[in-house]
């Protein structure tokens, strides 16, 4: 590494961190170790990046342009010497040696190889020139690219490269790279929204626990029948949410083994209508089926497509109640499409895809903590893609909201 010259005592270690090819987190560890340290680990990191750029891409690519221009310059030359010199035998041999216009025409000869010679050099230096320029301006994105890297490998968020100003594959990988911080940056946001959804989650029914328990040691709660009914719902909870964020962690991740088997849908509907008509019934509500044809079939597995309904069916009972739920089967295309529909108030605009994530509620303040985990349309989309589906949510043009599943033909799922 060059040392500065006229640094004053003490300053070398700053010298070296402002020259350092370190990013910032690197940087501040290193800052606070021994000057000597500090400049043997900058030696061994300018050493690596000049290693790396010996031979990069701009280098590599400036010798590549430089021996072409050479190339076409060396093959110019010879052809128009050669052809100035099959001009000179020709002319020489009607000449005596003594005449003027002998030493006159190779004196012209003379200078026309010299201006060829040079005009040539000049060409050489020039294309050179320009191939260095245009090098610079070709793999500056790609040096602001690896850089970005860097900084997101050492964990800096918040990166955003510009754009090159030609539309290019440059400008597409630069906006591939924003995309995928962007990308990284919501995944991050997500997973910590989700562990505090988790830690909330948690912490209401510990809570109920802790003070049920610690008020039966104190003597103020009776340890009666009706105490323990009550750490034993605290209890299921706790279960049900371990338990969804089990089944949503092996679906997501491909761990959960499908038992697919041809199944007649309107059995099928018939079956899961039937568990919820009382339900139903004590909430002024109906269930509706709307199967055609009738003799519709297809594969799937019957026991994750339960949930997958039951899921729909409960929360249409839950936030519609009273009206109609209406279940629909029909056959298209690509497959099978089933379809459940309430009338109630439907989803609000900005819900629509946000009712699949975890823990997402519409309205976290009125739902009880005993409707559900949070996680139930999460689990079904996710079973609904295991089998190669999609279930998407709209609001229907005749008001209440719609949960469209819709599955691919059951011959290409033997």
């Amino acid at each position: 590494m060059p040392k500065r010259k006229n640094c004053k005592p003490g300053r070398e270690h700053a010298y070296y961190f402002r020259r350092s090819p370190l990013t910032q987190e690197e940087g501040e560890t290193w800052r606070h170790k021994s000057p000597f340290v500090y400049r043997e680990e900058m030696k061994r990191r300018h050493a690596e990046m000049w290693r790396e750029r010996r031979w990069g891409v701009r280098r590599r690519l400036s010798a590549m342009f430089a021996f072409v221009a050479l190339a076409a310059v060396g093959i110019t030359t010879w052809f128009t010497l050669g052809a100035v010199f099959g001009a000179q035998q020709e002319l020489f041999s009607h000449m005596t040696t003594r005449s003027g216009d002998f030493q006159i025409a190779k004196e012209a000869l003379a200078r026309v190889t010299r201006t060829a010679f040079i005009a040539g050099l000049l060409s050489f230096f020039l294309a050179s020139f320009v191939a260095g320029i245009a090098t610079r301006f070709l793999t500056q994105p790609l040096k602001a690219l690896t850089d970005g890297a860097r900084k997101l490998a050492a964990g800096e968020r918040g990166i955003r490269l510009d754009l090159p100003p030609a539309r290019d594959e440059l400008r597409v990988l630069t906006l591939a790279f924003n995309g995928l911080v962007e990308g990284l940056e919501e995944q991050e946001a997500w997973r910590r929204n989700m562990v505090a959804d988790i830690a909330h989650d948690l912490r209401t029914p510990l809570a109920v626990l802790r003070s049920e328990i610690e008020g039966m040691q104190d003597g103020v709660v009776k340890q009666d029948r009706a105490s323990l009914e009550r750490l034993h719902t605290e209890v299921m909870l706790l279960t049900r949410l371990v338990a969804d964020l089990r089944t949503l962690s092996l679906v997501e991740s491909g761990g959960i083994s499908l038992a697919f088997e041809k199944v007649s849908v309107k059995t099928f509907l018939e079956r899961i209508s039937t568990g919820f008509s009382l339900r139903a019934q004590e909430l002024g509500s109906s269930l509706e089926l709307d199967i055609y044809p009738e003799n519709l079939s297809t594969r799937f597995d019957p026991e994750q497509m339960t949930r997958v309904l039951s899921n729909l069916i409960d929360n249409a009972l839950r936030y519609a109640s009273p009206g109609t739920i209406e279940i629909k089967a029909r056959r298209f295309e690509e497959g099978l499409k089933l379809s459940v529909r309430d009338h109630g108030p439907g989803l609000p605009q900005e819900a629509l895809e946000q009712v699949f994530e975890r823990f997402y509620r519409t309205d976290r303040a009125r739902t009880s903590r005993k409707e559900g985990s949070g996680l139930g349309l999460a689990i079904a989309r996710a079973i609904v893609e295991a089998h190669g589906g999609r279930l998407e949510a709209e609001n229907h043009l005749e008001g209440g909201a719609l949960f469209s599943l819709s599955l691919p033909d059951a011959s290409s799922r033997q």
